[in-house]
């Protein structure tokens, strides 16, 4: 399926970025396929080019939660909450970063502008990365995480009240592949926030690879990593897709999209015409992506208080 063609310029902001990027003469970020480089180039780019935006915050608690059936290592995890007014609810909250990059640090800003905007205590979980740890790693903790929340409501968001989950980008992706193990255990959901979400891996070649490892396009079939690839979409829990078209994950948003209108799924789609891949992170640096985030937020906070 091609692009379709853009109907307004990208966001000059964002072009400047991208600009600056190439000028540089900074690699991509996962050229090389190593992770512990790409993590630390990552945190070189985005403090040149799209430093963190500087927001009011409540109470910020480090924590780790029980680990996977045989991983042996708990997960890091911070529960992020609102500087002020009422909780709607406990968000789990999954990072960006291609699986390979990204961290408490990188997204930490994101769990803040959720939890002041939306109303809700986030957990936001620190799973382990590629290469050093590839699929199901990354799942079986973002999946762990979930099960660990829902039995401890009353010390988050509060007994009672809704849970979601989001993420952005691979983030995104293990959101949705949680939504469909809530779906399927027992486990109600208010809300599933994808960001620019990864949903179909087969036959991607950059860091899906380095996610899914040896046999990746067998693996690329596997719901858990590939939730366009489940069998059905019914019955899963309303879903806010936030997306741009000059996103590379654009056409992986609209079929996802498609198929869960198609299966009888509430959608709320957002497509942001101005706006790339990353603009949830772009928010100190552009006001489309500082709008396109508080849309998105102000979504989640309807779903939570419906």
């Amino acid at each position: 399926m091609t692009q379709a063609p853009h109907k307004v310029p990208l966001d000059p902001s964002i072009a400047e970025i991208d600009r600056r990027w190439k000028e540089s003469g900074i690699p991509g970020l996962y050229d090389g396929g190593n992770g512990p480089v790409s993590r630390e180039r990552a945190i070189n780019i985005r403090a040149f080019l799209y430093p963190k935006p500087v927001l009011p915050q409540g109470e910020i608690e480090a924590i780790e939660l029980p680990a996977p059936t045989g991983s042996g290592r708990p997960i890091p995890a911070r529960i992020v909450r609102p500087a002020s007014g009422p909780v709607t609810g406990t968000l789990v909250y999954y990072h960006g970063g291609g699986w390979v990059v990204g961290d408490l640090d990188s997204h930490e800003a994101h769990a803040i502008r959720l939890a002041n905007e939306a109303g809700v205590v986030v957990v936001n979980v620190d799973y382990r990365l590629a290469p050093e740890h590839c699929f199901p790693a990354a799942i079986d903790d973002a999946e762990a995480a979930l099960v660990w929340a829902a039995a401890n409501l009353a010390r988050l968001g509060g007994e009672g009240k809704p849970l979601a989950v989001g993420g952005d980008s691979a983030g995104g992706n293990l959101a949705a592949a949680v939504g469909l193990f809530a779906r399927d255990h027992g486990i109600g959901l208010a809300a599933q926030l994808l960001i620019y979400a990864a949903t179909d891996l087969a036959g991607k070649p950059g860091p899906e690879r380095m996610y899914l490892g040896e046999g990746a396009e067998r693996k690329a079939t596997d719901p858990r990593a590939s939730p366009l690839r489940a069998a059905t979409l019914r019955g899963l829990a309303p879903v806010i897709i936030g997306v741009g078209p000059y996103d590379f994950l654009y056409q992986d948003n609209l079929a996802y999209a498609k198929r869960l209108r198609e299966e009888g799924v509430t959608l709320v789609m957002r497509e942001f015409a101005t706006l790339n891949h990353g603009f949830f992170s772009y928010t100190a640096v552009s006001q489309d992506s500082l709008a396109a985030a508080l849309q998105l937020c102000a979504d989640l906070r309807a779903l939570m208080t419906a």
